[in-house]
């Protein structure tokens, strides 16, 4: 067994006697790669502007990242850790889109997965980040999933701005076998073997584009987008959820019959201060539901090990390329996944049985990974301060020189690397419109320490993050935080109907909370 699977699996024993956090602490340098990079970060090759590798898993909560001890030492030791980065809609095509756009969903207008209110066809492809790249003169390659519906007009097109396409068609893109990818307008439908397992391939393809990319004189944008931990929902081109992740053979049995991690909020017992929630999950979790949920978490883990070599992967096609000291690689997920906590559950899957929730405001959905290496980003830090998804397409045309062909409204994340303090009363924003699950539409601010959540029919929720990170209490109506709430109401309203410039420097800093307790009784 490959070194890092034997503490992977380690890990996974270990949470079922409480103490899967230790491995975060064991985890140990992964690859002689990370050396390599570690401590040898240069500004950049002043004859050539930085090539970029964009990594982009599908439905990964930030918690999994200790499950990814190569992903943490090749791009997280050797670059910035960006602790608290949060997405526009927590859900796969709006925040994609938002990627592609550098805009929140109230601008782009993508504010669903599917037609009318989104999908691959609402957005207007003729002005997106790959366009600008390549006005800037750079090579642009897309491999695995891009926006929700895409393919299933014309399976062959190949979207405006990219120099060579490989990208997933829906519905079959939701599969981990038996799906298809468009290359370059001719398809490709993959079998059942262990060699066309989704993650290796996708892997595979990014690697021989690393080397040919490296060759040619322009630098590359390069954006890797493999579907795990991704249900498998191909049988309802992702309308709804679908069966567990399929992990690769190889990590198969790493995650089997785990039980659920013992988070603190899973199937709260008390939703007393969430009354949004209450008439939709009146009772806590039955015996079924629990062990549904389970399978998808091993399943989900079990996925992520694919990435994580995925990831070791193209670190190894860039230094056997020799341009790694002169490329950014930056590792995130689309949107998180809720799986039990707060009693959420999805049951609207194609078994019927319980699945994961995104869409809503807490951590688990709205809070995702994000490390980023390279040029810019110093090796080893951590920044605390809240970042969002729309800062990625600054970050990448800051990096590129390019120019955008839309308002932005995220910020370079170099900047915040280099300089974290700058932006420590930052506000950033999550917003959900309406839609046909009748979730309430809602809009939170998320900052360093809280996240002030405000639907339209009037419920509010404050989740204080530094006392409470696993928001069991909402404190909206505790007299201790009246200036707190003042303060991130009048942060929201500047967010709400932001555009460009009046997104990027919203400031939040709110008093300590003072007075008395809020009495219980």
């Amino acid at each position: 067994m490959h070194p890092h699977r034997s503490l992977v699996a380690l890990g996974a024993a270990l949470l079922t006697v409480l103490l899967a956090a230790l491995l975060v602490v064991l985890a140990g340098p992964s690859t002689a790669l990370a050396e390599k990079r570690k401590g040898h970060q240069p500004v950049g090759d002043k004859r050539k502007r930085p090539n970029v590798v964009m990594i982009m898993s599908d439905d990964q909560d930030f918690r999994s990242m200790w499950a990814m001890p190569q992903t943490r030492e090749l791009i997280g030791s050797t670059g910035t850790t960006f602790q608290h980065e949060a997405v526009t809609l927590p859900l796969c095509c709006p925040s994609r889109a938002t990627f592609l756009t550098g805009q929140y969903p109230h601008n782009n207008g993508i504010q669903w997965n599917a037609a009318p209110g989104g999908g691959y066809y609402k957005l207007d492809g003729s002005e997106t980040l790959p366009v600008w790249l390549q006005r800037a003169g750079y090579r642009t390659v897309h491999i695995g999933k891009y926006l929700n519906e895409y393919g299933e007009k014309d399976p062959t097109e190949v979207p405006q701005g990219w120099s060579e396409w490989y990208g997933g068609v829906d519905p079959t893109t939701y599969d981990y076998y038996n799906y298809t990818l468009n290359h370059d307008g001719k398809l490709r439908t993959y079998g059942e073997s262990p060699r066309d397992y989704s993650t290796d391939v996708i892997g595979r393809i990014a690697s021989h584009q690393i080397k040919k990319s490296s060759q040619g004189n322009k630098p590359f944008f390069l954006n890797v987008a493999p579907i795990a931990p991704h249900t498998v929902a191909a049988g309802n081109g992702a309308t709804k959820e679908g069966t567990p992740a399929v992990p690769a053979p190889r990590d198969a049995d790493v995650f089997a019959n785990t039980p659920l991690p013992p988070w603190p909020n899973f199937n709260e017992a008390d939703l007393s201060d969430k009354p949004a929630l209450l008439p939709y999950f009146p009772k806590p979790l039955g015996a079924d539901a629990i062990d549904s949920l389970t399978d998808h978490y091993d399943g989900r883990m079990g996925a992520v090990l694919g990435i994580d070599d995925l990831v070791a992967r193209v670190e190894d096609s860039l230094h056997q390329a020799h341009v790694a000291r002169n490329t950014v690689v930056i590792y995130t997920s689309d949107n998180g996944w809720i799986l039990g906590e707060h009693r959420l559950s999805d049951t609207d899957t194609t078994n019927r049985r319980a699945g994961g929730v995104k869409f809503l405001p807490y951590e688990a959905s709205s809070r995702v990974p994000l490390m980023i290496s390279g040029p810019g980003f110093p090796a080893g830090r951590k920044v605390k301060s809240p970042t969002v998804n729309a800062d990625l397409t600054s970050t990448i045309l800051d990096v590129a020189d390019a120019k955008p062909g839309l308002p932005q409204d995220g910020i370079s994340l170099r900047g915040v690397a280099q300089h974290p303090k700058r932006t420590a009363d930052r506000g950033v924003l999550t917003e959900a419109f309406a839609n046909p699950r009748l979730v309430p539409p809602y809009k939170s601010i998320h900052t360093k320490r809280y996240r002030w959540d405000q639907t339209e029919v009037g419920f509010t929720g404050l989740i204080d993050l530094k006392l409470d990170p696993w928001e069991l209490q909402s404190v909206h109506d505790d007299p201790r935080y009246t200036e707190v709430k003042k303060a991130l109401q009048a942060g929201l309203a500047q967010l709400r109907d932001c555009a460009g410039a009046s997104c990027r420097d919203v400031r939040v800093d709110p008093p300590e909370p003072t007075g008395k307790p809020l009495d219980p009784h």
